[in-house]
């Protein structure tokens, strides 16, 4: 027996509404629990990397609620700096209602690129931010008239607020944490309802919620009450060769802005030379030092952080995730094989894992 798994999917179909639409409907008929869209601004000038233009991810996740019924949904990841916390609630609140209950959060510290273009956000705290946050929106979601919220914190403030257009699920939807350093660890361990790293490798992951679990008994909690989940790219094929030959060069380019998980996985070269994710811009200086640094990423480094291959290798590598603590896996198939994909996780691999729970 094997711990219940539940199974996402990130939809990256950017620029395309319908085909986003499309898939959330394909990805639910599929058996998946939940749907997440990336919640970006500005995508960088390039033809090789985040070229397509993003959509507003709160605007058409209201769509995907209204073309599904059963599937839950989110941002992975959303942040409060382009948004206020209050506004945030509000958005999640109306989606919940939309949807009888279907609505979920994700959370990050934010991310340069999109945030460069408008030099007037403050972003010298984010992870302050990120933390007064997540307790300003769990306040608004618990107030009342007669026990409006207040809050003093350095960069939020509520005043007797109390919004009162409330959420289906009480007190209001899980707030996942996205994020990887030490004092995004503690966060999670004491306030958060889940947390939601960006690629990932088992024996990393691992590490990590232990972590995550020594601050949460510090706070007095346990880890029943906090979800682990984590998103990863995948790509599924009865040719498993092909599998890891799609998802091998946009992994690599991503690997290089993941400078402390290569730090950790041992490869203290290659981290020297890459970015941490929420400090990169992509100027055209960035861009052309991630494709330099992509070409030196050995295979071997995708394979520990993808599940790709066939429907047996696929199911190997959960299982994986699955004993390093992983209570959620969120999976990022490629549009040049999405179908594909799903196919194998609706015939396949979410029965297995169903079967045996």
């Amino acid at each position: 027996m094997v711990p219940p798994i539940k199974f996402g999917c990130q939809i990256i179909t950017y620029g395309d509404i319908n085909k986003t639409i499309q898939y959330a409907i394909l990805v639910e008929k599929a058996g998946f629990d939940a749907v997440s869209l990336p919640d970006h601004l500005f995508h960088p000038l390039d033809e090789r990397f985040l070229k397509d233009p993003p959509w507003d991810a709160f605007t058409l996740l209201t769509a995907v609620g209204l073309n599904t019924k059963r599937v839950k949904m989110m941002p992975g990841v959303a942040d409060v700096l382009r948004r206020h916390p209050a506004t945030v609630a509000h958005i999640i609140s109306t989606l919940d209602q939309l949807t009888g209950g279907r609505a979920m959060l994700a959370l990050g510290a934010g991310e340069a690129f999109n945030l460069s273009s408008t030099p007037d956000i403050k972003w010298d705290k984010p992870v302050s931010i990120l933390e007064e946050a997540v307790k300003v929106m769990k306040l608004l979601w618990k107030s009342t008239r007669d026990g409006p919220a207040s809050f003093n914190g350095k960069h939020f403030q509520l005043k007797d607020a109390f919004l009162s257009f409330k959420p289906v699920q009480p007190p209001g939807p899980p707030i996942y944490v996205g994020g990887y350093g030490p004092r995004i660890r503690r966060l999670v361990g004491e306030i958060g309802d889940g947390w939601i790293p960006w690629i990932d490798a088992p024996e990393t992951y691992k590490k990590t919620v232990n972590d995550i679990e020594n601050h949460a008994k510090k706070a007095g909690r346990t880890m029943n009450e906090i979800d682990t989940a984590v998103m990863v790219f995948t790509s599924v094929s009865i040719d498993g060769d092909r599998a890891k030959q799609i998802i091998t060069p946009r992994t690599k380019v991503s690997l290089t802005t993941r400078a402390r998980l290569l730090r950790e996985l041992g490869y203290d070269e290659l981290a020297r030379e890459a970015m941490d994710m929420w400090k990169v811009a992509f100027t055209k200086e960035q861009l052309n030092r991630i494709y330099s640094l992509a070409d030196k990423i050995p295979s071997e480094v995708v394979e520990k952080v993808t599940v790709a291959g066939t429907p047996d290798e696929a199911i190997n590598k959960i299982e994986e995730y699955v004993k390093a603590g992983v209570k959620f896996l969120v999976t990022i198939p490629f549009p040049i094989n999405f179908e594909e994909t799903i196919n194998f996780y609706e015939k396949t691999i979410i029965p297995y894992f169903r079967e045996k729970c």
